[in-house]
């Protein structure tokens, strides 16, 4: 019997494929794995920002637009403001916050961090996932800040520090030295200060001040050089907020230059009032709503806040008496402004069920358009419109343009198709008229496109609108307040506006469109 031995260096091939094999299959269930589980993670981030993402610092991932705004309004109300102080020589004075007012888009910046991981390549979406993931991408909120508010702590400041001129005056055999005066820039002191603040930054700011010449004796009205100089001023105080005016000897010379009270420059008197009604007014603002559909109760997700106006004609009085009587300290009469929607009473406002919907399609738009249709449907969360009031389209959505975040898309210019900025916006004003249009409220004004479009499915069913003079609006003829409730599905691309509030008693009916004086198009 022989025996036969394998040949040095042999190794089984099945072994070999064996391994192989094992790799590819492993390989294989690895990558499988890997996009079942991107997969879920895109289904689940569907209509919520990526996680890892924050706004101000404060984490939004993995939440809704309307779940972010809510916390951003819990953690960021009022939102924080580094202290800002205002010095001259040894003194300083520490603005405040409260009256500087500053006005937060936090809506703006939650659409920027939910477009995060939306926009681009493939690649650079990942990527910007992945970033968002390990905390990479914070959004700052747009700031706005109330430069009327801020001029006026520098005038108040001003009041303190300002020396009017005095004019040399000859007493006998002595004779008094004129002395020049002191005023401050407010414009350019305030110009300092909004460029802090928009910096975000803690800052201390040099009063900026210029000298004021004493008046010339020889040019002097009425050859007084003493009298106008050495008049005391008039402050005007509300004790409340801490705001004042001060109408020093110059000022007074221009409203009454003869001192005679009863000979006043009114119309110089209206304009500085007016002017500072620009400093002191603030709008009242209404609260934004929404409405849970699990609970049907009323949800506050951007409170209200209580406005100031000054009494224009109250002031001019109170001015007029003070040179009458030769008093020097009168009441600045300012006035609350009472929101139309007040956020500690939305239980009183008839909200309690769904009265309307509208809905339609934009599915196979550009990016561009969905963008526009995203960022116009968001100016109308949470909007309250007031028994009988007249919604307008316009006054909510305002300005369309690149600088409130609309982009380039087609447009449709009378009966032609082009490129323009907010492509998309009439998507939504077709859809609120559609909800207008089934609720049965008065249309009051509304205007077709200058053909028919495939978004907007029948003729006749669709409204268009151009800012400023292109409006859709319609009247709320119920007793309740009207919630106006948006929803936009960008991936499927479905846009809806719901409408809460008291259903009126009423059928509406919406017949055929009749369709007349068809024109062939141009060759």
């Amino acid at each position: 019997m022989q025996t036969t031995y394998p040949q040095a260096g042999y190794r089984p091939k099945t072994s070999r494929r064996s391994s192989v094999d094992f790799l590819v299959i492993y390989a294989s269930v690895a990558l499988l794995t890997a996009i079942a589980l991107f997969a879920v993670w895109q289904f689940w981030h569907t209509d919520r920002v990526f996680s890892g993402v924050r706004v101000a610092d404060v984490p939004v991932g993995g939440q809704t637009r309307a779940q972010a705004i809510v916390r951003l309004n819990e953690e960021l109300t009022p939102y924080p403001v580094p202290p800002i102080s205002l010095v001259y020589d040894n003194q300083q004075w520490l603005l405040s916050s409260n009256q500087i007012a500053p006005q937060v888009d936090l809506m703006a910046a939650i659409n920027e961090a939910y477009l995060i991981g939306r926009q681009g390549s493939f690649l650079e979406k990942t990527a910007d996932q992945i970033g968002a993931f390990v905390g990479r991408y914070n959004v700052d909120p747009p700031l706005t800040f109330d430069e009327g508010a801020v001029r006026q702590q520098i005038s108040q400041i001003a009041a303190e520090l300002r020396r009017p001129g005095r004019a040399g005056v000859q007493m006998g055999s002595v004779t008094l030295p004129s002395q020049p005066g002191l005023d401050v820039d407010v414009d350019a002191t305030a110009a300092q200060v909004m460029s802090a603040l928009s910096a975000h930054e803690v800052a201390s700011i040099p009063i900026q001040t210029f000298a004021v010449q004493p008046p010339d004796a020889a040019t002097t009205v009425n050859g007084s050089p003493a009298t106008t100089a050495m008049r005391e001023p008039i402050t005007l105080r509300e004790a409340q907020s801490g705001l004042s005016f001060a109408l020093d000897a110059a000022v007074l010379s221009t409203i009454d230059p003869n001192g005679d009270a009863s000979r006043i420059n009114e119309g110089a008197l209206r304009s500085l009032v007016e002017t500072w009604a620009a400093q002191v007014d603030i709008p009242a603002q209404d609260a934004r709503l929404r409405f849970n559909r699990a609970t049907g109760q009323v949800e506050v997700i951007s409170p209200s806040v209580i406005g100031r106006s000054l009494d224009v004609e109250a002031t001019i009085n109170g001015v007029k008496q003070a040179l009458t009587t030769k008093i020097t300290q009168i009441a600045l009469p300012i006035n609350a402004v009472a929101p139309a929607v007040d956020a500690g009473n939305v239980g009183a406002l008839g909200i309690r069920e769904l009265v309307a919907s509208g809905t339609t399609y934009f599915r196979g738009s550009s990016l561009a358009r969905i963008r526009n249709i995203e960022v116009a449907a968001e100016k109308f969360v949470g909007v309250v419109i007031a028994p009988g009031d007249v919604f307008s389209f316009n006054q909510i959505v305002q300005d369309v343009s690149a600088a409130n975040g609309f982009e380039d898309s087609a447009i449709i210019w009378g009966d032609q198709t082009m490129v323009g900025v907010g492509g998309g916006v009439c998507q939504v004003s077709t859809t609120v008229f559609r909800a207008a249009l089934n609720a049965g409220f008065p249309i009051v004004e509304r205007y077709n496109h200058g053909y028919v479009v495939s978004w907007y499915g029948e003729p006749g069913m669709d409204a268009t609108i151009y800012t400023p003079n292109v409006d859709f609006r319609f009247r709320n003829d119920t007793d309740a307040y009207l919630l106006v409730q948006p929803t936009v599905d960008s991936v499927n691309g479905v846009i809806t506006f719901d409408f809460f509030g008291a259903k009126p008693d009423r059928q509406v009916t919406i017949g055929q469109p009749v369709v007349t004086d068809v024109k062939a198009p141009e060759p």
